[in-house]
């Protein structure tokens, strides 16, 4: 990977990043969360340096650093190089400067609840992050999952899991970044490469299932982005977040997505 290549553009991508540090009762070597976290900052750094867009679903583990990379390394852009999809389950509790703080460089789109519990309600919990995973894959082109809880026991849907799922029926492309570990290292006993759909050679996605080596993960995943052709056409999702309208579009036909039914509001979006 070099970072002369001035040329390069990833303005075509809004990247999904699906995951979270697991809770230190499941790691399964010292300090995981180190390593997921340094992915993290290196990976948002290059792709918002670069032209992409970040795209992700608020969790407070992830969130802090996407955000100081937007503000590093995004520079001057017409629109805002974050979209960040919270549940009003945590929304809700956000006061005016903390909204604030977030929509200097991100568009905050936050999506209804579903039940009548609170966040502490295993069902209400899990349809309402349900219906924010349905617009969060909506508004990107590629999905990288790295770390992830597990829930092992607890009632609660595993993100990283839905999302990839969810990705998968909408035919985005998706890495899986599972040497790190967490659910992501858990999910990739059940995958085989081909069903990523992102067109990195087998060996590649191999590579990013096994091995705990940060600057790897990055420079594959980055080369790709910036060289493959076929991931740019993958990448065209006919069905997307136009934060111009303020809602997800069908622009084959105009249609307004039904994934909009779950979409609140909005903070910080121009339009």
């Amino acid at each position: 990977m070099s970072l002369t290549k001035l040329d390069i553009s990833l303005e075509e991508f809004e990247i999904g990043l699906s995951g979270a540090v697991p809770d230190r009762r499941d790691w399964s070597e010292a300090a995981m969360d180190r390593g997921i976290l340094e992915f993290v900052s290196l990976f948002s750094g290059l792709v918002l340096k670069y032209g992409g867009r970040i795209v992700h679903g608020s969790h407070p583990t992830f969130t802090p650093i996407i955000l100081r990379q937007a503000r590093l390394h995004a520079g001057d852009r017409f629109r805002k190089p974050v979209t960040l999809v919270m549940s009003e389950l945590w929304a809700a509790d956000l006061n005016v400067d903390q909204i604030r703080m977030v929509t200097d460089v991100a568009e905050l789109i936050i999506t209804k609840k579903v039940g009548a519990g609170g966040a502490s309600d295993n069902e209400t919990r899990n349809r309402s992050l349900t219906a924010m995973r349905q617009v969060l894959v909506d508004t990107q082109n590629v999905m990288v999952a790295v770390g992830g809880k597990l829930h092992s026991g607890d009632g609660k849907r595993p993100g990283v899991g839905e999302e990839m799922d969810l990705a998968r029926r909408k035919k985005v492309p998706r890495f899986l970044v599972a040497g790190l570990g967490g659910y992501a290292r858990k999910l990739a006993k059940s995958l085989t490469p081909e069903l990523l759909g992102n067109g990195l050679p087998r060996r590649e996605n191999v590579r990013l299932f096994k091995t705990d080596d940060v600057a790897a993960c990055v420079n594959v995943l980055f080369d790709h982005l910036a060289l493959s052709k076929s991931l740019r056409k993958a990448a065209l999702q006919p069905i997307k977040w136009n934060p111009a309208l303020g809602a997800i579009v069908d622009h084959r036909n105009g249609e307004i997505a039904s994934a909009n039914q779950f979409i609140m509001r909005t903070e910080g979006v121009s339009g």
